[in-house]
């Protein structure tokens, strides 16, 4: 899967310098500009997720940076769906169990559930009301889709966003990640000042800029005429789609339903 880059956007970063954050480590600076994005964040997803039993806030090199900093400070098993996005699976091994959307799922409720919402596994929102887990959850495709609410689970420990997805900011490496608790190794880094005081900026000229459905709202259009074109169905995801043609089978990525996940950005120019 690839992401879109949009010239609008990239318009935008040439504002961004790095002599803007040419900061001394300690002297406040980092911790002001972090407190702000982190404040302007939370009102910006409000209408999609609420933050507020989650008090603290990280910078992180997008949310495969989240799933390091989890996962290396991870002393229970966890569990994932089939067809989830595979990254944490690199890192450690965990137990797939039934995919999101099937019956009768098997889910342990000793063990830490890792779950994206929208799904990696085809782009789209789905439901966790009944999970009993500790979860670990994902929203790396929020700023991609358009304003739907999702509903955290009582037992999520961490939240964790990217800009990768939705602004095609795969090199910038730009992630927030929230926690109930102090986290084991960030809390500890960020009352250091220790994080990337440029990607915290980019952040805020992003957010400045756009509103969290604004990719949406602008390419969905196109992603509509592509899948009417080729007889796919579009994902809540606006670069992503599916089909259950044959011809893609190998693009399924769960055996509980033939829905294979196709991604558009090749298919025009965003």
């Amino acid at each position: 899967m690839d992401v879109p880059l949009a010239k609008d956007v990239r318009r935008i970063l040439k504002k961004q310098t790095v002599a803007d954050t040419y900061y001394k480590r300690g002297d406040g600076q980092a911790t002001k500009d972090l407190e702000y994005v982190e404040a302007a964040h939370r009102n910006w997803v409000n209408d999609i997720i609420d933050l507020s039993e989650f008090p603290y806030c990280y910078f992180t090199n997008g949310a495969t940076d989240a799933i390091h900093y989890w996962l290396l400070t991870e002393d229970r098993e966890y569990q994932y769906y089939q067809g989830e996005y595979e990254y944490p699976m690199m890192i450690k091994p965990g137990h797939e169990i039934a995919n999101a959307y099937a019956k009768n799922q098997l889910i342990d409720p000793d063990k830490v559930l890792y779950v994206s919402v929208p799904s990696a596994c085809d782009g789209n929102f789905s439901d966790l009301q009944d999970i009993n887990c500790p979860v670990i959850l994902d929203c790396t495709y929020v700023s991609s889709t358009n304003i739907q609410k999702i509903n955290t689970p009582k037992n999520t420990e961490q939240v964790m966003f990217s800009f990768s997805k939705g602004f095609g900011l795969v090199g910038q490496r730009l992630g927030l990640v929230y926690t109930k608790e102090p986290h084991k190794t960030l809390h500890t880094l960020k009352e250091l000042e220790n994080w990337n005081y440029g990607g915290v900026r980019t952040i805020e000229l992003i957010m400045s800029n756009y509103k969290v459905d604004d990719m949406w709202n602008t390419h969905r259009s196109k992603q509509i005429e592509i899948c009417n074109e080729y007889d796919f169905t579009p994902s809540d995801c606006y670069f992503l789609s599916t089909s259950l043609a044959p011809y893609y089978k190998r693009r399924r990525r769960t055996t509980s339903n033939n829905a294979a996940r196709l991604c558009l950005t090749s298919l025009t120019k965003w």
